[in-house]
């Protein structure tokens, strides 16, 4: 019975914490508000992307000696140059899971560019000043300036040109800009407009340098081409698809998930440790239960406020990544592994957290003592690049093995590894995860019961140390 009346106070005071932390306006609207936010964010860019941007319309002039980059232009903005997808962007796109395909569509539409363009030509070079304060006033969408010899063929580097070069580079750098492709544009000139027709002009440039060295450009294209890539992991099962951005990607945004939301829920323990304990509500907390029920109700409210905040900020991502495990990208054993690992990571800080915040009576005062556990908290940050890149070597599993870089070091390791990991390793690390918590329970329940009530300087390590071996 009594047993039953003291988890009773702990729930009490557990649902006490989360009330005052979760349930207030200001927490709804910034844990809350933003991700549904983010949410509506989601499923509405996939219409964004598919909307056309704003169109690009007007006249281009095309001043040049011959009459030969212009009908290029045209050429090219006809057959649906402007329009084109980068290289990358359709890579990307290509690699992305069909359930996400299917959400973003198939690319056609993004980030195309509606074109309207007339052009017009000219190649008097001595009215460039007019055609300049007619661009000013309106009457051009930019002015492209190219010299004959920009579309001749550049000869190979020689010793007489670095010559000229080391003599007199102030000449050099001034050949080189005449012979560049200018293009002028007014003020308000979107980005994406002055890329695209500075894509559709130089193309046309190294098209008329194909066609006067006797070459076939079309056939020349063809063979720069970069083939696709299709990677194939040799696994015991048969062979599957390894998408490599996305497996580098990945596990990274799973740590800094775990590691984001662990840390940011265990602050709230200091704070509002901190806080009773200045206005005295402690005290008067303590007259009906007891240190050790104080706070462990503290850190499993503190605990139900992390799980909202887990479900709230994590949301999109956790959806994403049971859609990228449907697609073979990350295993639903490793999302509810992560989330066992979430459980350690957090009472793992919560702990140390309460620890501290019953040391010491003003959160400027927790400064000092926070400094060293923050510095190891950064260490599965600092560490995640070689992590990422091998995370079957003795770096890795090293650093998985040590509390408390455990629970932020193994879902890395487990997302990022191509073959899944030994069981004894993930078994070995639950338990040092777990045992970790353990210590560091029984740690904070003899600093909790010392400190929460002790008022003015803050202690020095070593009188932390004392406070262990009262009874």
């Amino acid at each position: 019975m009594k047993r039953s009346s003291g988890l009773k106070k702990v729930a009490l005071i557990a649902w006490r914490d989360f009330r005052f932390t979760a349930l207030t306006p200001a927490f709804l609207l910034g844990v809350v508000t933003v991700p549904v936010l983010g949410l509506i964010g989601l499923l509405l860019y996939p219409i964004l992307l598919s909307q056309a941007t704003s169109k690009l319309e007007g006249t281009l002039l095309i001043v040049e000696g011959n009459d030969t980059i212009a009908p290029l232009v045209e050429s090219i903005l006809d057959e649906g140059g402007g329009a084109r997808l980068p290289k990358e962007l359709q890579q990307a796109l290509d690699e992305m899971p069909a359930g996400m395909m299917q959400l973003a569509g198939d690319g056609k539409g993004m980030l195309q560019i509606p074109t309207e363009i007339e052009i017009r030509t000219s190649g008097d070079y001595d009215r460039l000043e007019t055609f300049k304060e007619e661009l000013r006033n309106g009457a051009y969408i930019a002015i492209a300036v190219i010299d004959d010899e920009l579309i001749e063929i550049p000869p190979p580097p020689s010793e007489n040109v670095r010559a000229r070069s080391i003599e007199d580079p102030e000449d050099d750098v001034e050949e080189q800009e005449d012979a560049a492709l200018k293009l002028l544009i007014p003020s308000d000139s979107l980005p994406q407009h002055i890329a695209m027709l500075e894509q559709v002009l130089l193309e046309s440039i190294i098209e008329v340098r194909a066609i006067k060295a006797g070459y076939d450009y079309d056939e020349i294209r063809r063979m720069i081409e970069t083939p696709p890539v299709k990677v194939l992991r040799m696994t015991a099962e048969g062979v599957e698809s390894d998408r490599l951005r996305l497996r580098m990607i990945v596990p990274v945004l799973l740590m800094m998930l775990l590691w984001t939301v662990a840390l940011t829920s265990g602050n709230y323990v200091l704070t509002t440790t901190i806080e009773e304990k200045s206005n005295k509500v402690m005290e008067v907390l303590l007259s009906a239960v007891s240190p050790s029920q104080l706070m462990a109700g503290k850190i499993f409210g503190q605990a139900a406020v992390a799980a909202l905040m887990l479900v709230m900020f994590g949301g999109i991502i956790i959806a994403g990544l049971i859609a990228l495990a449907l697609s073979n990208i990350l295993s639903v054993q490793l999302i509810l592994l992560s989330l066992a690992y979430f459980v350690i990571a957090y009472f793992t800080i919560a702990t140390v957290m309460a620890a501290i915040g019953s040391a010491v009576s003003e959160l400027r005062d927790a400064q000092a003592l926070m400094t060293p556990v923050i510095v190891v908290l950064m260490m599965p940050l600092i560490l995640y690049i070689p992590i990422n890149n091998n995370p079957t070597s003795t770096l890795a599993v090293v650093t998985s093995m040590i509390p408390p870089l455990t629970p932020f070091v193994m879902p890395l390791r487990l997302a990022a590894a191509p073959e899944p990991l030994p069981a004894w390793e993930i078994i070995l690390s639950l338990l040092i995860g777990v045992g970790s918590v353990v210590v560091l329970l029984w740690i904070t329940s003899r600093i909790f019961r010392v400190g929460v009530l002790m008022q003015g300087k803050p202690p020095s390590p070593m009188e932390l140390l004392r406070w262990l071996r009262y009874r």
